[in-house]
């Protein structure tokens, strides 16, 4: 491989040797024309026979002879010398067009061998097939000197493709390469060194190109598409032409056409991920149409990693992977663990999209122009000046469903360099399509710097309500709230490649709670309590003294009842164990209690069947307050999956807290995002401290209220046997900890 790359410019020199006068036979025609199976747009004809050319909507001036400009941006530079607008002047059928051109080929083929841009073999390859697919349009009644150097023009460029394949293109744009190298070669089959070079080149492409499940290795969506509409190129001219079809052709194709089907809106166009655009549904559904006769959309794409939730209407798209290999990740975006959500033919929250033009394209590429947690200033992604990813954060993702109701739980640690602890995002989309709730939060820290944003698409409308937002779309309404301060700002969208405003939903953290102001007179108290504690422990230690002169059989009696001054065992049992069994015994099963959340992952867990009684608290609405704007979820989790297994260890102890009184009935932000905590009247379960048995501790708990405070209190001081002269100062208290940024969206019903 280093030898090729070493011979690159001698073999692409000896590539482009003219036919004509040589030794190699030019025929004077193609043995077989194609057929382009795209539309074209006849307002840009029309504007390309006035010297003009409209390209993603900005209008450029012709210039004779001018195929390339340094402020030309890559995708327009690609369609001009690619040729694909001829398309456009043959849907305009005028003379005018004809004309128009034959004339830009003939400007083409008219320049020095040398001086052709052919490096790109790409670009190459799909000026080559348009020549082919449009040679009767514009070539046929043309004059026999410009069919004959079109004809040699076919020969040398297609020789330029063999000379710099495979290492001069990589991944769809490799195939679009390959796509011309067939053209010419069925045009002209005495060249039979280009189907060989085919046929040995393009097993290889597509082997390292598609994954298992079908998806593009880029993981782009546009990606995918430009590579399922040059499969379906492939086929259609071997299928032209009358020759074999390839068997891994043929299976890329079943296999692409699927998972392409997969990740497309309601609306038919495609999701907006690393670096895609939603293109015309009606073209996408062309290109399927002529890649596989299969209408199979795939179920699951887990080799790219996109998670793809349907339930009722609704359908909900996540990025649950991390960027694509190296050499394949030049499109990669910092959106891990991003979503987009459409109900219907309509887009609700969505990413910002993809552009070609420079500027927009490298501000698109950060986490702020995605539905995501974005740290302030940091990034996920790491990459040096060439573009480069120098740092892959690591992505997780655990799915369950049951009864169309889903849960998805994804992570990253790309924040973790930075401080940000591990990103955890946790999503709960309703068996009816009606909820979709989330968790957001950095596991590990308990930085504020962060927010979370949800673009909207420009075609919603958001009205700000007393309890939330409510967002409009032509046919529905639905309601976003979140447990956290919100607020709705600007925003761009670039779906069709255009920038359209268009708003987002901005969520910030909490400030944190002030700390408590110091009061003098409690601590000249504590200082006053210190000091006591002090003499008292010094007349202890010398009591403690005067009792040892004498020895074992003084007749003092002990003060403790023996059984409290007996060596540990550890037969005896533990308060924690007693309370376990208790709670066992009554046959309360904490991984089924009806109403509660798990404070692990803060997904929801279903009512249970009539027979039990949810217990009271913030967790456990009441019935009374369920109306038609509380999104309460209901569904439970399959029993293997992981809400099931983390509530067992997360509420293990649930059963063994003692009943509370009933509550007044929290309001329903309370009731949609309570924090799961323990109320004020609940006890945590005590650990023994250390030099306490855990009789003592057992009795101290049976003996009430205030034998038990005063248990306590003693257990505060040191004992008496190993009175300490210092009292250790408490700390600073801990920083509190971060807690979830929650939030939901419910349709709203009459």
């Amino acid at each position: 491989m280093p030898l090729r790359r070493w011979t690159r410019d001698a073999r692409l020199t000896f590539a482009m040797r003219n036919p004509l006068g040589g030794f190699s036979r030019v025929p004077a025609a193609p043995a077989l024309t194609l057929r382009d199976l795209w539309p074209g747009n006849p307002m840009v004809g029309e504007r390309l026979v006035r010297n003009q050319s409209v390209f993603e909507g900005t209008v450029r001036p012709l210039h004779h002879l001018q195929w390339d400009s340094p402020g030309w941006p890559d995708a327009y530079r690609r369609w001009l010398q690619g040729f694909t607008w001829l398309r456009d002047l043959r849907e305009l059928g005028a003379e005018s067009a004809r004309i128009k051109a034959r004339s830009m080929v003939a400007t083409w083929i008219s320049q020095p061998a040398p001086d052709r841009p052919v490096a790109d073999p790409s670009i190459t390859g799909t000026r080559l097939a348009a020549w082919l697919s449009y040679y009767e349009f514009f070539a046929a009644a043309a004059d026999d000197d410009f069919r004959q150097n079109l004809m040699a023009a076919l020969i040398m460029e297609a020789r330029s493709i063999m000379a710099l394949m495979p290492e001069a293109a990589q991944g769809w744009r490799a195939l679009a390469a390959l796509k011309g190298l067939l053209a010419v070669a069925v045009a002209i089959p005495d060249h039979q060194e280009f189907l060989s070079r085919y046929l040995r080149l393009i097993d290889q492409e597509i082997e390292q190109q598609f994954l298992a499940d079908g998806s593009h290795i880029t993981r782009c969506p546009e990606d995918q598409f430009q590579a399922v509409r040059e499969l379906a190129e492939m086929l259609s001219i071997l299928q032209t032409a009358r020759l074999p079809l390839p068997t891994r052709l043929m299976e890329a194709a079943d296999r692409a056409a699927p998972a392409l089907r997969a990740m497309r809106h309601g609306d038919g166009g495609l999701m907006l991920f690393n670096g895609s655009r939603e293109r015309d549904p009606q073209l996408i559904e062309q290109v399927l149409t002529r890649a596989s006769r299969s209408r199979v959309v795939a179920s699951s794409l887990p080799e790219s990693g996109y998670m793809r939730l349907t339930s009722g209407r609704t359908m909900l798209f996540a990025d649950a992977a991390g960027p694509a290999p190296a050499g394949y990740d030049r499109t990669a975006h910092a959106g891990m663990l991003s979503f987009e959500f459409s109900s219907g033919r309509q887009r609700i929250i969505v990413n910002c999209g993809a552009s070609t033009q420079r500027a927009w394209a490298e501000a698109l590429h950060v986490p702020a122009a995605h539905s995501v947690l974005e740290m302030g200033g940091a990034g996920p992604l790491r990459r040096d000046q060439n573009g480069t990813i120098l740092r892959r954060p690591t992505v997780t993702r655990a799915h369950a469903s049951q009864d169309g109701a889903h849960w998805l739980h994804m992570t990253h640690d790309g924040y973790t360099p930075q401080g940000g602890g591990v990103y955890s995002r946790q999503i709960y989309l309703g068996k009816d399509g009606q909820t979709l709730r989330g968790e957001d939060a950095l596991q590990g820290t308990d930085t504020r710097n962060f927010c979370v944003r949800f673009h909207l698409h420009p075609e919603i409308t958001v009205e700000e309500i007393a309890h939330g937002f409510l967002l409009y779309t032509q046919e529905e309404s639905w309601l976003f709230q979140a447990n956290v301060p919100a607020c709705v700002e600007d925003s761009i969208y670039l779906g069709s490649g255009q920038p359209v405003p268009s708003l987002q939903i901005v969520l910030y953290p909490p400030d944190p709670p002030a700390e408590p102001e110091a009061d003098p007179a409690a601590e000249a108290e504590e200082d006053a309590e210190r000091d006591l504690y002090t003499e008292a422990d010094a007349e202890a230690e010398a009591a403690s003294h005067a009792m040892q002169d004498y020895g074992e059989g003084s007749p003092y009696p002990s003060e403790q009842p023996a059984e409290d001054n007996a060596p540990y065992s550890p037969d005896m049992p533990q308060p924690q164990d007693q309370h376990r069994t208790e709670g066992a015994e009554a046959g309360y099963d904490s991984s089924s209690a009806p109403g509660y959340h798990d404070p692990a992952s803060g997904l929801p867990y279903p009512e249970e069947e009539a027979g039990h009684t949810a217990p009271s608290g913030p967790s456990a609405p009441h019935a009374h307050e369920e109306d038609a704007f509380e999104p309460l979820l209901r569904d439970a989790p399959p029993a293997d999956s992981w809400p099931y297994q983390t509530a067992g260890s997360a509420q293990a102890d649930m059963a063994a807290r003692p009943s509370q009184p009933e509550q007044a009935a929290p309001t329903m932000a309370q009731a949609l995002f309570a924090e799961h905590e323990p109320s004020a009247g609940q006890h945590p379960t005590h650990q023994t401290p250390p030099g306490q048995s855990a009789q003592g501790q057992v009795r101290s708990g049976e003996a009430g209220p205030a034998h038990a405070a005063s248990g306590q209190a003693a257990a505060g001081r040191p004992a008496s046997g190993a009175a300490s002269k210092t009292t250790p100062e408490a700390g600073p208290p801990p920083k509190p900890a971060m807690r979830p940024v929650r939030w939901a969206l419910t349709l709203m019903t009459e």
